[in-house]
């Protein structure tokens, strides 16, 4: 690694017309006086210190950036601002040089100051004893025996602590609930103010055509509210100085707005940005600049990438590069005394948890889970993060001194929560599960739609076949299941009552299944579920299908540097082989030669393997949910989540989308093909009122 960072001794640094105050962040030309910004300081200097040689994208990725991978936009905007920001009647000459297809250069001569007034020879910049007095000789056979200590001493400490700390075991603590608001409606979208004095959360009825912004004060328990007519209000974040809420406004699926507004609600909301129709999260860092996610990342409507947005210019540059096969990063909370921000990256079947400067650099990786972690709070008492899986309820407590986990503790007698923020390892602030999951099946003559699901079943991921029969799975006290359903009777057969899977395809004839487990792929039928075949792979798959001939499909995800990846696995030969197709998220097969395949870029497109090229593409609506599609017989069926269109590709590559269903509640999330039954089965999740509660630790 190369030096990124000035020496104490160095005060400040003369460059052409500039003179850089490295205490202050500050450049004067002896008229003009500039702060620099975080970031901008750092690539400055890091382009000082190396100034007798090129500084390549990569040096700045790891040096300056301290990660793995940066998008180009992100570097090209750096550099340009820093060089705007270097341009002054005095400063006309080249400070910054390009070396086409190698890098970057510094061009002016360096003065060092030191803190007595002297100055430095660049190759003592290095060197701590410059300034200071000489240090005493040490013994050298003492040297060498201390050193060997410590090297033993830190080779049982590697050995054995991690063994100890391997695992934290869980604990089993009482929790009650104490009700905040239980008025009607469905409570969610909880944010809390910087102090952790107020919370923002909305009210939505009606389904969702009203929502209520209400700002609650923790401490009396008085409410402010706003409403505006014909608009859902949805909170993002507080500003700095807990003062302001900013919030976005729909009106309708496509319009999205964002505004900030006292907190009392007094005055005119401010028009800040434009936005996407997903849900977001920020937080204000300072008195100008506001942290938060922003999705359609990279012409991807669902990837979300962190964003620094100074609110009165508007202007805004990227703080966090993502894998793009994945769905990106969230923010989830700003560390003030810090001035670190803390991210989810969503990756597909797992995700991670980072922590970074609000200018992006010095990201570092602390976590890695098989669940979302939806919220999160900071804890300055114990200097710690927490937040609750909802899946398997249990609070977690990341210790950022030692970056481990501290403990994970499984909440009894609380309800099932969809949001929450903890407040302490003891309180939690939290709404109550309100979603209800069903399955429908649509009759594609008549359009017809009929609720098949078992009462009070938490369903998901349900798959049609031709034989009348669809399979589901469902959680059961925090276990999954697998059943079959009768359509034709309405009769429910439960399959097995364990299973260690959550992503299955069923074959369109309904006699077996494919279940997705990380880098396996288990073959079973699905008469008793025995094991037909295995496909074992070296990555992370992140989808499968049944091809022609009950064949495989399936898409490993790439790494941070690379594309996803497609595969065709042939059951005759057991033999893979890898298809030219570019970053794909879902493929499926129309003919021996053709493939149909959803790009990391929302592109529909079709392949055409013989020639190697793609003869055909679509535009996709922006997604309202999630994609899902379903193909049999050249027919395409595709939803946004709310909408359900149909590609007839028997007409033709060039055929349009066809509307033919919407949903008026509810959202879909996954489709299925019946062909011989002419019926699409989908799987929906709908809202219900629910409160807003705290859970307090019970003293034993």
């Amino acid at each position: 690694m190369k030096q990124a960072e000035f020496s104490d001794s160095v005060v400040e640094v003369k460059f052409g017309a500039w003179c850089l105050n490295i205490k202050r962040q500050i450049i004067s030309d002896g008229t003009v006086e500039k702060e620099l910004e975080p970031l901008l300081y750092k690539i400055l200097s890091y382009l000082i210190l190396n100034q007798n040689m090129i500084i390549t994208r990569e040096n700045l990725i790891e040096d300056v950036w301290c990660q793995t991978y940066v998008d180009d936009n992100a570097i090209n905007r750096a550099i340009s601002e820093l060089r705007k920001i270097l341009k002054s009647p005095q400063q006309s000459e080249l400070v910054v040089k390009t070396h086409y297809r190698k890098g970057y250069s510094f061009v002016p001569s360096v003065e060092f100051i030191g803190s007595e007034y002297q100055n430095l020879p660049i190759d003592n910049l290095n060197k701590p004893d410059v300034i200071k007095k000489a240090k005493p000789v040490i013994n050298k056979t003492r040297l060498r025996a201390f050193l060997l200590l410590l090297l033993v001493s830190i080779l049982l400490i590697s050995f054995i602590w991690p063994v100890k700390n391997r695992e934290v075991k869980t604990t089993y603590k009482d929790y009650q609930e104490e009700v905040l608001s239980m008025k009607d409606g469905t409570h969610s979208f909880l944010v809390l103010s910087p102090n952790e004095k107020n919370l923002a959360f909305i009210v939505s009825k009606n389904e969702g055509l009203e929502s209520y912004l209400i700002n609650k004060d923790l401490i009396t328990g008085r409410e402010k509210v706003l409403f505006k007519i014909g608009y859902e209000l949805t909170p993002v974040g507080w500003s700095y100085n807990n003062s302001d809420i900013i919030y976005r406004q729909n009106s309708g699926k496509k319009d999205c707005q964002v505004f900030i507004i006292d907190s009392n609600f007094i005055g005119e909301a401010k028009h800040l940005f434009d936005c996407n129709n997903l849900p977001f999260f920020g937080e204000g860092v300072n008195n100008t600049n506001f942290v938060y996610s922003k999705l359609g990342y990279r012409n991807r409507d669902e990837l979300a990438v962190l964003m620094n947005r100074n609110l009165i210019t508007g202007e805004e540059y990227q703080i966090s590069s993502p894998n793009l096969n994945s769905y990106g990063d969230k923010f989830l909370a700003h560390i003030e005394d810090k001035n670190k921000v803390v991210f989810e990256r969503h990756q597909f079947g797992f995700s991670e948890l980072y922590i970074a400067d609000t200018e992006g650099g010095a990201q570092t990786h602390l976590y890695t889970t098989k669940n979302r972690i939806w919220s999160l709070n900071y804890d300055q008492k114990s200097n710690s993060l927490l937040w609750y899986d909802n899946v398997d309820n249990i609070l977690y407590q990341y210790s950022l001194v030692s970056q481990k986990l501290l403990q994970k503790v499984s909440m009894q007698g609380v309800s099932g929560y969809s949001t929450t923020l903890p407040l302490s390892p003891s309180e939690m602030l939290a709404t109550q599960y309100p979603y209800t999951r069903h399955i429908y099946q649509l009759s594609l003559d008549a359009l017809n739609l009929e609720d098949i699901a078992p009462e009070n079943i938490n369903t998901f991921n349900a798959q049609n076949t031709n034989n009348g029969y669809i399979y589901y799975l469902f959680n059961d006290a925090q276990i999954k299941r697998l059943a079959v359903l009768d359509t034709a009777t309405g009769t429910v057969s439960i399959k097995s009552n364990i299973i260690d899977f959550s992503i299955m395809k069923v074959s369109s004839d309904g006699e077996e299944l494919l279940a997705l487990k990380s880098n396996v792929i288990d073959i079973r039928d699905t008469a008793e579920l025995s094991l037909k075949d295995t496909i074992t792979v070296d990555g992370n798959i992140v989808n499968v299908e049944y091809l022609n001939n009950k064949n495989i499909g399936y898409i490993l995800r790439g790494d941070i540097a690379t594309s996803n990846t497609a595969y065709l696995y042939d059951r005759a030969t057991k033999k893979s082989m890898l298809l030219p197709i570019s970053n794909p998220v879902w493929f499926e097969q129309l003919s021996t030669s053709k493939f149909i395949f959803l790009s990391a870029q929302n592109k529909l497109q079709i392949f055409d393997s013989w020639n190697n090229l793609i003869t055909h593409e679509f535009e996709l609506n922006s997604v309202l949910y999630k994609h899902s599609f379903a193909l049999n017989d050249n027919k395409l069926f595709h939803s946004d989540g709310s909408n359900i269109y149909l590609y007839d590709l028997n007409l033709g590559f060039k055929a349009n989308a066809e509307l033919i269903y919407t949903l008026k509640v509810g959202l879909i999330t996954q489709l299925s093909y019946a062909k011989e039954l002419g019926t699409l089965a989908f799987t929906t999740i709908t809202i219900n009122n629910n409160k807003l509660v705290k859970a307090i630790e019970v003293p034993k």
